[in-house]
């Protein structure tokens, strides 16, 4: 699955991406055992700006 790109990231610019912080928070979740990576990445596709309280991370 890929993650549909945010149109105002700025290649170069950093964090400057809105879906950077969901992604660190879905990856953190993920390694500490959480959520299991097709949640995370199930919930990004669908709707990357409620993904977090999707999975209860929120």
């Amino acid at each position: 699955m890929a993650t549909p790109p945010d149109p105002r990231h700025k290649s170069g610019g950093g964090a400057n991406n809105l879906k950077d912080p969901v992604e660190t928070k879905l990856h953190t979740a993920v390694c500490t055992g959480k959520v299991t990576l097709a949640a995370a990445q199930k919930a990004i596709v669908t709707d990357w700006s409620t993904a977090l309280s999707k999975l209860g991370l929120g």
